[in-house]
């Protein structure tokens, strides 16, 4: 009796926490739809719903949240980029001059050495004035790069090559670090249960359910900007001189123009046709820097005269003064003066060193502040810049809400960092969400219709057997909930796969149990003596079937991606549930069933 009591009250504690854990989905779906908005916070609500303390603010799910759905079943974006980890790997070669070079000046300031790095290769080059300068580069000096292997190529020259493997390193950590920066930037958007994941060897596939229409293009062109923020001088004494030069032999549809300060500039409505006339036409100290130029037919309205906008073109230099890996804090501002938006940077001891220094020196001169190959602007320097804060102001021929919006999106990149290496839309896919609902409806109409079939031939076939079926079923599909909703899942058309087929399998076990215990009745035994004998034949059976498709599932959860990985997740949770129904709650509704009605007959 006691064993029986105890047995019964593990079933129970089971379904009170279940019921429990799926408790904010059912307040969550009693709107109709699962979108995270309960539809109230008051009384029994109240228990599992923190009611906002300001108006505006959304409620909050105090213990467990409700089951969200995938951008399949909600609608959404889906996106996949590839990621150039090559560009990683001579980043950080680039990188490596100045610091090579500073560190042998310290050993020798008058020590006269050149360090170069070939575009596209693995090595640095460091070519000396003399061969005595060359034991400079020893042991100790080599500590420093410890991922490199320096050898002597002859004419006074030492070759540093990055060994391969942490060439591989360095890629896999962009990837890594590429999956981190683009979730920070998506968070920082409000996307609720994002997914972002490596698939293959360098693509990145990012999931966005539930994201509005509305901020489709915002979200891609946020994820998607590499925001490699450099400040750099623009070469105001040679700029009239090399844009001029290409007077009279400008293509059509591009212009000479002059801008602001008398400064000449080559436009175009094209940024690409600008790339593309100015390639191999640029001096290798120096890079073309790009700035749109909209032109509006109602400003307030946001309403660009695609016709009149142009692109500006600025001559630059190359040498970067100082990067956006100093910044310490930005932040959107509002210039009293002219009431616009700006993003205010506060930079830290080094960079505000590094600026002070920059801005003394160039008292006069355009800073340009650059964002990858783009001008956000490009300010004359009036005074030197000593308390490390400087302010980028955007667009002054944009509306307000306009700018307003630029300012937080930079705002959102400088605070979660760049990108290390330049990623590529390869591709796109938008979900809407009538489509999502169709899906909900259609995959909810094949679950229970499934599930009503199962059912019926269940009880016609196994008559009052087949009804301990029907109820160990229904807590098979209660449990799976309540698990998906406890690990805070996301419920995506594979999942709604992976339960079908777990129904299936669920009643493929009690079937097999059932035929056993038919074939021990048949033999002559007693009741009590068939059912005990069937569910322990049956037992390696229904044991094996679920560990060989749990196994399975281990090696789609291992090596799947996105909705193989969900499908996976919930065969592997049903594959418990069922364990736990089929086997251990059928028997105790069995024997409970026999102790009740006294009989001896077994309906089978």
């Amino acid at each position: 009796m006691k064993s029986a009591l105890y047995r019964w009250g593990i079933v129970l504690v089971a379904f009170v926490a279940a019921l429990y854990v799926l408790t904010p989905t059912m307040l969550d779906w009693s709107t109709g739809q699962l979108d995270g908005e309960p539809v109230t916070t008051e009384g029994f609500a109240s228990h599992f719903v923190e009611a906002p303390e300001h108006e505006g603010q959304e409620a909050e799910w105090k213990n467990f949240e409700p089951l969200t759905l995938g951008l399949d079943l909600q609608g959404g974006l889906l996106l996949q980029y590839h990621v150039y980890v090559d560009r990683a790997v001579q980043d950080r070669l680039e990188r490596m001059e100045d610091d090579i070079e500073e560190r042998l000046l310290r050993q020798n300031p008058d020590i006269d050495v050149d360090v170069r790095h070939v575009r596209g290769e693995i090595y640095l080059d460091l070519e000396f004035a003399d061969s005595d300068s060359m034991r400079l580069v020893d042991d100790d000096f080599m500590g420093f790069f410890p991922n490199f292997e320096v050898s002597d190529i002859g004419n006074n020259t030492l070759r540093m090559e990055m060994f391969e493997e942490y060439i591989e390193e360095t890629q896999d950590f962009a990837i890594t670090q590429a999956i981190e920066t683009i979730r920070s930037r998506i968070d920082a958007l409000g996307v609720t249960e994002p997914s972002i994941a490596r698939q293959g060897a360098n693509d990145i596939v990012v999931q966005l359910p539930g994201i509005g229409e509305d901020n489709v293009d915002r979200a891609r062109d946020l994820i998607g900007q590499t925001a490699q923020l450099r400040f750099q001088m623009v070469d105001d004494e040679g700029t009239n001189q090399f844009f001029s030069q290409f007077s009279g032999q400008l293509p059509q549809g591009f212009q000479l123009r002059r801008i602001g300060g008398g400064y000449q500039s080559i436009t175009h409505q094209d940024k690409e046709a600008l790339q593309d006339f100015f390639e191999g036409r640029v001096p290798e100290d120096r890079i073309i820097g790009y700035q749109h130029h909209p032109v509006y037919i109602d400003e307030e309205a946001g309403i660009l005269d695609e016709d009149r906008s142009y692109w500006l073109t600025y001559l630059i230099y190359r040498d970067t003064e100082v990067t956006g890996d100093y910044i310490q804090d930005a932040r959107v501002a509002i210039d009293q003066d002219f009431n616009r938006p700006y993003v205010a940077l506060n930079f830290d001891a080094t960079g505000a060193d590094m600026f002070a220094e920059t801005t003394t020196e160039n008292v006069g001169q355009r800073f340009a502040i650059m964002m990858d190959d783009e001008v956000q602007s490009a300010p004359v320097i009036n005074e030197p810049i000593t308390l490390g804060r400087a302010r980028i102001t955007l667009g002054d021929m944009q509306s307000y809400t306009e700018i307003q919006q630029e300012a937080q999106d930079l705002v959102i990149i400088l605070r979660h960092g760049a990108l290390p290496a330049p990623i590529e839309l390869q591709f796109e896919t938008l979900v809407g969400p009538t489509l999502g609902q169709e899906s909900i409806d259609s995959s909810m109409r094949a679950l229970l219709v499934g599930s009503l079939l199962v059912i019926f031939f269940m009880l016609f076939y196994y008559r009052r057997s087949g009804g301990v079926s029907t109820v160990a079923l229904m807590l098979n599909l209660t449990f799976i909930m309540a698990v998906l909703a406890g690990l805070g899942a996301t419920l995506t058309l594979p999942g709604i796969a992976g339960i079908i087929l777990t129904v299936g399998m669920a009643v493929d076990a009690n079937v097999i149990i059932y035929e056993r215990i038919r074939e021990e009745w048949v033999a002559g035994k007693p009741m009590k003596e068939s059912i005990n004998e069937g569910f322990g034949k049956a037992y390696s059976a229904v044991f094996d079937a679920n560990i060989t498709t749990g196994i399975a599932g281990l090696v789609l959860l291992q090596y799947g991606t996105g909705p193989i990985r969900g499908f996976a997740v919930t065969l592997l949770i049903g594959i418990a549930a069922t364990l736990f129904t089929a086997v251990y709650v059928t028997r105790l509704l069995f024997v409970e069933w026999m102790e009740r009605t006294k009989t001896n007959k077994l309906s089978i």
